[in-house]
């Protein structure tokens, strides 16, 4: 069984001020660091002074006044204050005096704390998915195309601990993706020189597996499009190692044959998490159940989308593949408008769609006229959905390495955020939340303790 933690950051904070505490415990007054530390990481010409409680006040002010020094302020906290040390002394030399003081508790540099900064791409404000404050989307073409402040996937906060989930290779099973993109080039898996176009084209068969239709490339810059590089958008993941793996044509059609190929091949080459963003008819597929239960035994998560028509898959007759497999290592996703309603179009199933992501107007990359390698384009559909939540399974396992497949699965469906409408037509009744995912903890198993 899990139990959600109330933040991550809570317990890497506990963590940090555990560590602080051992070392201010062991040596408190040593400098911060040798000298020539960075500046940056604290004011320079300042230091923070503890005076141990029978000081006086006589003697507090000779003290400094025989290094030269001068009480800026007194902090508001007992015996604490915030000190200008002497005119060309650095905060090491001061705080070196400062140990052998005996009217001196503690020192300290005054630290430096800098606010998390957003990424830095030019149109990370068109990315409601990601930062959700009602604004209308420019050339959004789904009503409404603004939506309710806060009704997000909860990624900012996220971003604090990880952007770089680069230790984990994503297979994008799609059109192809334009691997020369600005905004992907850098985030594209290394095939060597076996692959050197970043993965395999199973529909012409060959290894340039370029994008002919655009959607294979709007799919991977949601997982990883190149983040804070002042161009474009960011994924899921600012870093990331997309496989681009062809199994649709041009049409954005593909077989069996196309699709088994492609998961073998994603596997076979170390994918430990494939998006899927097509849907196929309502006939069991034997051999596609087959490859995904491959994957699921080499440990790897497959995210696809539940389609766009408006379906109850879970009717009869209304089974949709892959989306209505069973196996445990598939997560099968719904699309969310920017009010975070069901999307119109999107299909549903209590069983066997699992949770809801932003899946309406929906920036990120494309190929353009002659595979540009500057296009971006906004669209819709649960394909657009299914890559918010691979590109979550990658950071869950960047951030987690011993994260297993069951692993990243519960902490996707029990880790997201409660949605109204995704009660009674998804497994979970959740939309995907990154911060709350990523906070999602096992609990501990097969320990014993002895109270005395």
């Amino acid at each position: 069984m899990k139990a959600p933690l109330r933040s991550m950051a809570l317990a890497a904070l506990v963590g940090v001020a555990l560590t602080l505490y051992a070392q201010v415990a062991a040596a408190p007054l040593a400098p911060p660091t040798a000298p020539g530390a960075a500046a940056s990481q604290y004011v320079p010409g300042e230091v923070l002074v503890k005076f141990k409680p029978m000081a006086g006040m006589q003697a507090r002010s000779a003290g400094m006044a025989a290094r030269g020094h001068a009480v800026l302020a007194n902090l508001k906290l007992p015996g604490w204050a915030q000190v200008r040390v002497a005119a060309g002394q650095t905060v090491e030399t001061a705080l070196t005096a400062y140990r052998d003081d005996p009217d001196i508790e503690y020192a300290q540099p005054n630290y430096i704390y800098r606010a998390a900064a957003l990424p830095n791409d030019i149109q990370y404000g068109q990315l409601w998915a990601f930062r959700n404050t009602g604004q209308s989307v420019a050339t959004g073409t789904y009503a409404p195309d603004a939506g309710t402040a806060g009704d997000d996937m909860n990624i900012e906060p996220a971003w604090d601990h990880i952007t770089d989930c680069s230790s984990v290779v994503v297979a994008v099973l799609d059109s192809g993706v334009n691997h020369t993109h600005e905004d992907l080039a850098t985030n594209m898996w290394n095939g060597g020189s076996s692959f050197p176009n970043h993965g395999h084209d199973f529909v012409d068969d060959d290894n340039d597996p370029m994008d002919p239709n655009g959607h294979g490339t709007h799919v991977a810059g949601i997982i990883g499009a190149v983040g804070n590089n002042g161009t474009g958008t960011t994924g899921v993941c600012q870093r990331a190692r997309i496989m681009a793996v062809r199994v649709l044509d041009a049409a954005g059609s593909a077989t069996t044959a196309t699709v088994v190929q492609g998961v073998g091949f994603a596997v076979a080459n170390g994918a430990r998490v494939i998006n899927m963003s097509f849907v196929g008819g309502g006939s069991f597929d034997p051999l596609l159940s087959d490859a995904i239960t491959n994957a699921q035994d080499s440990d790897a998560v497959v995210v696809t989308a539940a389609g766009n028509e408006a379906n109850d898959n879970d009717a009869a007759g209304g089974a949709r593949y892959p989306c209505n497999f069973t196996q445990s290592n598939l997560v099968c996703v719904a699309a969310l408008d920017q009010n975070y309603a069901l999307a119109s179009f999107s299909n549903r199933g209590a069983a066997s769609v699992d949770v809801g992501a932003p899946g309406t107007n929906i920036l990120s990359t494309w190929v353009g006229a002659a595979s540009s390698n500057t296009s971006y384009n906004t669209i819709h559909g649960t394909s657009m959905a299914a890559p918010e939540v691979a590109g979550l399974a990658a950071m869950l396992r960047a951030f987690n390495p011993q994260y297993t497949y069951l692993d990243t699965v519960n902490a996707i469906k029990s880790g997201g955020r409660p949605v109204p409408a995704l009660a009674g037509t998804t497994s979970s009744g959740k939309a995907a939340d990154v911060m709350s995912s990523l906070a999602y903890l096992n609990a501990p198993t097969g320990v014993t303790a002895t109270v005395r």
